[in-house]
């Protein structure tokens, strides 16, 4: 027992001294280690940011020391302790402020206005779509509301003129596009029966062919001199047909002088027929075909303005006239001198409106209301008929009354007296009865047209 405790004393004496061994080692190397460690620490930093393209140091990076200890393979070696789990790298700086600013609030803002905005936009487009659609719509129908009584004018203007088949054919295309227009019915069934009382021919015509326009022989550029020369002389519906024979012979053949060509023809005849012939329709197509070749110019949009204003008003002409002297009116301010193919201005079919306007009003019995209308065409042009109708107009508005008489509620009976001047020659008035032998005045004295001052002083003294 004794001889095993005295051979565990010396081991314990050996391990005592070894552990107090490396404690003395530990002590004497603590610095050397701290140093080591915060230099490895740095190196492997600048590595991380020159890898990362940054080479600024991490404000948040912990430099405090670590506690180290050497280790067991290499003896007496110190090792430093890797770096934390937790440590990453600081982030790019493009990246990053550009995440910043898109999560700023300023930039919630201006994202949402942006897409208010165009969420607006899209819906105000669409609205003026339909707006726009809506409009197109209803010109139409007015455009073709305004044929279609024109139609019915012309209808019964056939009918008078003992043109019924052209009556029918107006009445029934008015009746195909619209069956409760006005009385077309009634004006179709009448032109019916006159159709049916008339007797019809028994003659049979044999169809016979329709002659084919001959090509013109002569050479293109014959053709072309010919058509420049026509349209020299302003002759353009001749420079028009050459234009198109020489089209129909080459269609290639200088493809851009002849499309100019056919263009200032076209356009030239246009405002010719409606500034000088009054053929408004002819020359609103002619302006037509020349939209194909290109725009028109201000003054030919003004020609066709004041052919559709024209058109427009004869549309409403007689059964409507306040319409038709509404657009006879627009047309007045522009072009008053602006004549149809009968002769007729604008002016003037302005005015007879105005009078239709009175005459309907007066049929109707509103004779206040037609005095005013008269009132209004007398206005645009002094007529003497024109006057008699506002007078009698004006007479039936107030109706007969007879003129008032005043009367007074006691009657004047005028008595004179003359009394002789004095040598003071002031004249004294006095209400007895004369006695000198002058003729007594009658009741109703009539004074002349030259009265003489009298030598008397008359007194009037009134007698209830």
């Amino acid at each position: 027992m004794a001889t095993e405790n005295a051979r565990a004393q010396p081991t314990t004496t050996k391990a005592s001294r070894s552990e107090k061994l490396n404690k003395d080692i530990g002590r004497i190397s603590a610095p050397y280690v701290f140093l080591s460690n915060r230099v490895q620490r740095k190196v492997e930093y600048a590595d991380q940011m020159s890898n990362q393209g940054d080479t600024k140091p991490n404000k948040g990076f912990n430099s405090g020391p670590q506690t180290t200890r050497p280790s067991s393979a290499s003896g007496s070696r110190l090792v430093s302790r890797p770096v934390k789990p937790g440590y990453s790298a600081p982030p790019a700086k493009g990246g990053g402020r550009l995440r910043r600013f898109l999560r700023s609030p300023i930039a919630v803002v201006v994202l949402t206005v942006f897409i208010a905005l165009l969420l607006v936009s899209a819906a105000s487009g669409a609205a003026g779509w339909s707006v726009g659609r809506s409009e197109f719509n209803a010109t139409a129908t007015m455009q073709a509301s305004f044929y279609m009584l024109e139609q019915y004018n012309l209808a019964i203007a056939d009918m008078e003129a003992g043109s019924y088949e052209l009556a029918r054919q107006r009445l029934e295309y008015i009746f195909s596009q619209d069956p409760e227009f006005l009385d077309v019915a009634d004006l179709w069934i009448e032109v019916m029966l006159v159709i049916g009382n008339t007797p019809q021919s028994t003659s049979v015509e044999l169809p016979t062919e329709s002659p084919t326009p001959t090509q013109d022989p002569r050479p293109k550029e014959e053709l072309l001199v010919a058509a420049r020369a026509r349209m020299v002389a302003h002759d353009w519906t001749e420079a028009i047909d050459t234009l198109l024979a020489l089209r129909q012979a080459d269609a290639g053949f200088n493809t851009a002088d002849v499309d100019g060509m056919l263009f200032a023809a076209l356009r030239n005849r246009g405002a010719q027929n409606i500034v000088e012939f009054g053929l408004f329709e002819p020359g609103l197509y002619d302006f037509a075909l020349a939209e194909k070749f290109g725009p028109l110019d201000g003054l030919a949009s003004n020609y066709r303005e004041w052919a559709r204003l024209y058109l427009y008003g004869n549309a409403f002409w007689l059964a409507y006239p306040q319409d038709a002297a509404y657009y006879y009116g627009l047309l007045v301010g522009m072009a008053p001198d602006l004549r149809d193919s009968n002769g007729i201005a604008a002016f003037t079919r302005y005015w007879q409106s105005l009078v239709h306007i009175g005459d309907q009003l007066g049929a109707e019995g509103d004779w206040c209301a037609a005095a005013d209308a008269y009132q209004d065409a007398l206005n645009v042009r002094i007529d003497a008929e024109l006057q008699a109708k506002l007078n009698f107009a004006f007479e039936a508005c107030i109706g007969p009354t007879d003129l008032p008489t005043s009367t007074l509620p006691f009657t004047l009976t005028p008595t004179w007296t003359v009394v002789p001047p004095t040598a003071s020659d002031t004249p004294l008035f006095d209400t007895e009865t004369p006695t000198d032998t002058s003729p007594a005045p009658s009741d109703t004295p009539v004074p002349s047209d030259t009265p003489e001052p009298p030598s008397e002083t008359p007194t009037e003294t009134p007698t209830p």
